[in-house]
């Protein structure tokens, strides 16, 4: 458990308190309380010492019982096993959601991501979702942390300020419009600059990188089905050696590129139709078999990079 510890420095008035800032992930909504709050599952701070809920950046979608987002309205976060009413509309306000059309997360699923929303379920005319879900579980997507340099990282509101907090300027006003009409950190100049960045509007510090994490699915750990997982791991849970994706021998398949496949024998889960990252092996007499890198916990990594 994280603790907003409060220190006492003795000075030559008397005692007086200095607080240790929430860590990241938590926040302290109430002035002098001692106990920092954690940030629902699979959402994360940009900084050390959030004090509102709002901080905390990960998926969200709203659920009401009523068309166009009236009546009864429940916004989730995480995982909901049994939706308490019929939803007549929703809306995905960041990240993404896999939704079911059974409770428990049983029947017809369909994955829907920000920017998302249907006013009427039950009278869809573009037929965006086909059911009424009764169970969701949440996921990130990229707008939340940057793959590689950052080059495709989508300015997003949620890093609109550096490392050390300097405001960031309209790239219009830069020496890159091409970024856009926003105040947004991006990298308009990978060749140069290694994560998302920004102009600042200190004369004495001319730009500086972000604070926006880099994508969990680029270490050694993997979320939801594994999917998105681009770890090293080539080995099995049962010990065997795994395939190279290019290569037909011993097994013929079909996923030799795309979605993490290609000229190399790491586990992946390239259809997205296995429970886990997983790989043909090298055995004449095992076809297949999952590896086992790990899931992302809040233990040992939130669902991004610090």
């Amino acid at each position: 458990k994280q603790w907003y510890q409060r220190r006492v420095a003795i000075t030559a008035g008397g005692e007086s308190p200095e607080c240790t800032p929430c860590a990241m992930g938590f926040f302290n909504p109430i002035r002098r309380q001692r106990k920092c709050l954690q940030c629902p599952v699979k959402h994360w701070t940009r900084s050390t010492g959030s004090i509102h809920p709002t901080d905390c950046i990960g998926p969200i979608m709203t659920m009401c019982d009523g068309t166009n987002m009236t009546g009864n309205c429940t916004t989730y976060y995480d995982v909901e096993l049994s939706v308490p009413f019929t939803a007549q509309s929703l809306e995905v306000k960041a990240g993404k959601f896999k939704v079911c059309s059974g409770k428990k997360m049983y029947l017809k699923c369909e994955m829907i991501s920000y920017p998302f929303r249907v006013d009427d379920v039950t009278d869809d005319v573009t037929r965006q979702l086909s059911f009424s879900p009764l169970s969701l579980e949440s996921d990130i997507d990229d707008s939340f942390c940057y793959e590689n340099r950052g080059e495709e990282f989508a300015p997003t509101r949620f890093y609109n300020a550096t490392i050390n907090g300097h405001g960031c300027k309209n790239w219009m006003d830069t020496q890159h419009p091409e970024a856009g009409d926003n105040t947004y950190c991006a990298n308009p100049d990978p060749k140069q600059k290694n994560e998302p960045w920004c102009y600042t509007h200190d004369p004495a510090v001319e730009w500086e990188y972000c604070s926006v994490p880099k994508c969990v699915w680029d270490f050694e750990c993997y979320t939801g089905t594994g999917f998105e997982y681009r770890g090293t791991l080539a080995r099995t849970e049962q010990g065997y050696t795994c395939q190279n994706w290019q290569s037909d021998w011993p097994h013929p398949h079909s996923y030799h590129r795309g979605n993490g496949a290609g000229d190399h024998n790491y586990g992946r889960n390239p259809g997205n139709n296995e429970r886990a990252p997983w790989c043909f092996t090298t055995n004449l007499f095992k076809r297949w078999d999952y590896v086992n890198p790990g899931r992302c916990s809040r233990d040992k990594f939130p669902f991004y990079k610090e």
